[in-house]
């Protein structure tokens, strides 16, 4: 269970609430939307397919469950073909591409009590408690965005007419279609390597699967930001 707590902040952390091997959000880097404008909708919500490269596939539903102020927060499911299941909820002010904007995480695994974490300790968990080295410019890997025009795509969530972009570097080819019609995001499939990820369902009305007041996981040196999710 620890190991999908780890992939759903990941999941938040890197690109809140989608894979970073998918490669696409809101934020710096190529816009996989074109003219469509990304922005939060309290209760639009998405259900996928995952199958990441060597793991078995699990489904994630990501959704804009509430809004405070101009911070929304979003929350991803992610569950495995067992069953086990982990909630993590995030506040998110800005750009949710940028980890620095997340203010406040909660986490549910399974039947536990919902628990609010300090934002340092889940970054480290997620992998991304240390400062990566910059690549230098002269050897970062040479990328290209295609533009591939619109598509019919049939997924078990319908058919859509959708935007085909693919990114391409060395080692590499990353494929995303996307559509207007789903929320939050957009996606309908997305395809790199052995990594798919396919529209399973879609909605506006998703509310929070966290119900409970969540209780605080006080660690000495990590401060919280405050109690409560809603």
């Amino acid at each position: 269970m620890r190991s999908l707590i780890c992939a759903a902040v990941s999941v938040v952390l890197l690109s809140v609430p989608l894979v970073d091997a998918v490669g696409f959000g809101p934020g710096p880097g190529p816009n996989l939307w074109g003219d469509l404008d990304f922005k939060p909708v309290v209760g639009h919500w998405a259900e996928y397919r995952m199958t990441p490269e060597g793991e078995k596939p699990m489904t994630m539903r990501v959704s804009i469950v509430g809004q405070e102020d101009d911070d929304y927060w979003y929350e991803t499911v992610m569950t495995t073909e067992k069953g086990e299941k982990v909630i993590t909820k995030v506040l998110v002010s800005g750009d949710p591409q940028s980890e620095e904007n997340t203010k406040r995480m909660i986490v549910k695994s399974g039947d536990e009590p919902a628990m609010e974490m300090p934002i340092q300790m889940m970054q480290m968990m997620g992998g991304m408690g240390e400062p990566e080295e910059e690549t230098p410019e002269d050897e970062a890997p040479e990328t290209e965005m295609v533009d591939l025009g619109v598509e019919s795509v049939e997924v078990p969530a319908g058919t859509f007419d959708a935007h085909h972009w693919q990114l391409t570097s060395e080692d590499m080819v990353f494929d995303a279609w996307i559509s207007a019609d789903v929320g939050p995001y957009g996606v309908v499939r997305s395809a790199a390597g052995e990594f798919e990820m396919i529209l399973l369902s879609h909605g506006d009305d998703a509310v929070s699967l966290i119900t409970e007041t969540p209780e605080s996981l006080p660690m000495k040196g990590f401060p919280m930001p405050g109690k409560g999710g809603e």
